[in-house]
């Protein structure tokens, strides 16, 4: 199976592909292309042509055989890493990657015997199936991280990165901050989910009977945020183009198993009570209405939680380092080791914008001055259940909007220097690979499915 590594593109040098079912209709055999001892499927290049294009766009002519030239990169750093036997991947390591990317397939698609209906086979003979094209995956990351260690940016060349942009093409960098905080998560009331979860039946029903409609209902009564326009204005919970692979899991399953233009029965998620309609589907993109109806935190268990931290906030001003406390103290689990301190997940950037941390944050951290300690306030935590919760936060730095310039933004401006001299160089050196490995393309330049 070599789906994952259609997915693991050279130049964006992901982490933690994982393969996907092979779509009905898709193109599955004859060889595009052979690279050194491995190949190049015709359906591989289908797919990553798929995966690339956005929903209702037609890809340019030249698109399929650009994605072929990709993959053909890609087998010529596995091959070159094949033999160099410096790299060290033990089968450990092997081990831990197939079992995370088989635990995430199983979420993606709703669970263990989902994942063994899609596949065809058992949860086992799934990691089997794979494990050869993790090996490679690992070790085109740890070859190529190799060659990107040595790649540094001056100053110089940051400045001459920055001043190739035309003065009125360069952007106004919004207001940033740097927050801490630390978070406490408050238990559920369970007569409460009980009487919501009777409350989200009685609402389907009245959908059902024709008392109301759907996105009448979600306006009324959804607590999804996203349920509210950037302008106030409500749109019914409508979701359109959004790819089912982003969905939490159990709301996934559900909309998966849902019939085009039905509702769906009601299905708990972390984040509380939901019903859908699904509008229309396609591949792995779909349109839908919903309704989400959100558990309440029971009033003494978010009095706790607040009081609680109220005390901890004591501690702060009276001298106790605010981030030995969130390390000992915070219920977050991505922030609480770093001191409460809140990054970007993928970067570890710590400057962040006001806008993008969403309306509860940005009520919490306007009225505080830089060093002050706001009083407990609730927060959805940035994580994959949108866990309902209370937090303090530190507010460390705060950034005006201002126009783009290397005097106050040279550390970001030093990120996207650096990628793209680091680009530059994995393009050279791949194409230096190339001429040291066989390559056969034996693919039409440009060769659609058919039907496509």
């Amino acid at each position: 199976m070599r789906s994952i590594l259609t997915a693991l593109l050279i130049l964006a040098a992901a982490s933690g592909a994982v393969a996907q079912p092979v779509a009905p209709g898709a193109r599955l055999d004859g060889i595009a292309a052979v690279v050194g001892e491995q190949v190049v499927l015709y359906s591989e290049v289908d797919a990553l042509v798929q995966q690339s294009t956005p929903q209702g766009q037609t890809p340019p002519p030249d698109f399929w055989s650009r994605a072929l030239d990709r993959l053909v990169d890609q087998r010529v750093v596995i091959a070159r890493a094949r033999q160099d036997t410096t790299l060290n991947i033990t089968d450990d390591i092997v081990d831990q990657r197939v079992d995370a990317q088989v635990a995430q397939l199983s979420a993606q698609v709703g669970g263990d015997a989902a994942l063994e209906q899609a596949y065809g086979r058992s949860l086992d003979e799934v990691k089997i199936s794979i494990r050869d094209d993790v090996r490679d995956e690992l070790l085109l990351q740890q070859y190529q991280a190799r060659r990107m260690r040595e790649v540094v940016i001056t100053p110089g060349e940051v400045r001459a990165w920055f001043e190739r942009i035309p003065e009125t093409e360069r952007p106004v960098v919004p207001e940033l901050v740097r927050v801490a905080h630390i978070v406490r998560i408050p238990s559920t009331d369970e007569a409460g989910r009980a009487s919501l979860r009777a409350f989200a039946d009685a609402l389907r029903d009245s959908v059902l009977a024709g008392q109301a409609t759907i996105e009448e209902l979600a306006n009324r009564h959804s607590a999804d945020p996203g349920n509210t326009n950037r302008d106030g204005t409500k749109n019914g919970g409508l979701y359109t183009t959004l790819r089912l692979t982003d969905l939490e899991p159990r709301f996934q399953a559900a909309a998966a198993a849902a019939e085009i233009g039905t509702l769906s029965p009601v299905f708990e998620t972390p984040f509380g009570y939901h019903f859908l309609r699904v509008n229309s589907r396609d591949g792995n993109r779909l349109s839908f209405n919903h309704v989400l109806l959100q558990v309440e935190v029971g009033e003494a268990e978010g009095q706790a939680a607040r009081e609680y931290l109220s005390v901890l906030r004591d501690s702060v001003l009276a001298g106790t380092p605010f981030e030995a406390i969130a390390r000992r103290q915070s219920e977050d689990p991505a922030s609480a080791p770093r001191g409460g301190y809140v990054s970007v997940p993928q970067t570890r950037q710590r400057d962040l914008s006001v806008e993008g941390l969403g309306p509860e944050w940005r009520a919490t951290i306007d009225s505080l001055e830089v060093g002050e300690i706001s009083e407990p306030a609730p927060v959805t935590l940035a994580d994959a259940s949108g866990t309902r919760a209370f937090h303090i936060v530190l507010l460390q730095k705060r950034t005006p909007a201002h126009p783009l310039s290397v005097t106050d933004d040279y550390a970001l401006l030093s990120q996207y220097a650096l990628q793209e001299k680091q680009n530059e160089v994995l393009a050279e050196w791949v194409g230096d690979l190339r001429e040291t490995v066989y390559v056969d393309i034996r693919a039409e330049r440009y060769q659609p499915p058919s039907g496509g």
